[in-house]
């Protein structure tokens, strides 16, 4: 076990402790921290993968560590805010040796939910995208060194989820999808979660939980709304259901978490968003984890979808 971990965990929680690193990321390694009267979480990130063989990423353990503290201090005010979503809190954080500590957050992974065969968690997409609407909304600061420590990876990830999906488009979107890139990158006036997944939101009963922030960039709130509606639209998709009438909810939702109406431009680059993020979860690098448990006629369907809403609203 690192000293590092060891010495932090001995500084916050009391004895008697039992520590265990459990799955994490793929550039980071997470201990639990168990003693009598609770739980606590150690993260530390590394600037080599701690399984396989991966190579770095475009940002240093350092500024994943900056970024992570920033945008977690920023959520916990969203939830202030909006207390409907809750954020553990974030105890300590050691730059020197990128290391953060924080409390347990409560509840089960929404993942484990939308694999059920049942229209179930609306509720909590709404609630989810309400606390978004928040977060946007917050400034976050200093905005010069979060910048420069948050742009690599957001142009990382955005090739791997938009640029590198041009293969799967109609030659004559392409133009259009690296138009759209482009405009994405130059996107930076709004704090984004950048990573608001299913696995990253816990669900118990009505209440629901957001973790891990390491991958905030500044940019257009829209994508978040999107990235997590991608996987209700693949399980409306994977049940015949119609989508539109989850997206027009959300859509309504949002406009009122920023108390103003969006234009039919934010619209339509939202639209487009969805339609990346969708695609993305069917063809991407872990298409297992999103899209694995579908049959070839319901993945199918999710393609279908998504190359014709590309068609529809870059155009």
């Amino acid at each position: 076990m690192d000293t590092n971990m060891q010495a932090l965990a001995a500084a916050l929680w009391p004895s008697p402790q039992q520590l265990k690193e459990v799955a994490g990321g793929l550039f980071n390694r997470v201990v639990r921290v168990d003693f009598a009267t609770g739980t606590g979480y150690l993260k530390s990130f590394t600037e080599t993968a701690v399984s396989g063989n991966f190579p770095p990423l475009p940002t240093s353990a350092a500024e994943r560590c900056l970024v992570a503290s920033a945008w977690h201090r920023l959520a916990m005010r969203a939830s202030a805010d909006a207390p409907q979503v809750a954020v553990p809190a974030l105890l300590a954080v050691q730059p020197q040796c990128h290391l953060l500590a924080m409390e347990q957050a409560q509840g089960v992974p929404l993942y484990a939910v939308l694999q059920e065969e049942v229209h179930s968690a609306a509720h909590v997409l709404t609630t989810l995208v309400s606390w978004l609407g928040v977060l946007h909304g917050l400034p976050l600061e200093p905005r010069a060194p979060l910048l420069a420590a948050s742009r690599p990876f957001k142009a990382f990830k955005v090739d791997l989820q938009y640029t590198r999906l041009l293969p799967e488009l109609p030659q004559e979107l392409h133009a259009a999808a690296e138009a759209f890139v482009a405009e994405y990158l130059a996107q930076e006036d709004e704090p984004v979660h950048g990573d608001i997944n299913s696995r990253n939101v816990l669900v118990d009963e009505d209440r629901v939980a957001v973790i891990d922030f390491e991958q905030g960039h500044y940019g257009d709130g829209l994508y978040d709304v999107a990235y997590v509606l991608s996987e209700y639209t693949i399980r409306d998709l994977r049940l015949q259901a119609d989508p539109e009438q989850c997206i027009a909810g959300i859509w309504q939702a949002y406009c009122h978490a920023r108390k103003k109406t969006l234009d039919s431009v934010a619209y339509r680059r939202w639209r487009s968003h969805l339609a990346f993020q969708t695609l993305y979860r069917l063809v991407g690098p872990s298409r297992q984890v999103w899209t694995g448990h579908l049959s070839p006629t319901e993945q199918a369907r999710v393609r279908s979808w998504s190359t014709a809403e590309l068609a529809r609203w870059l155009l």
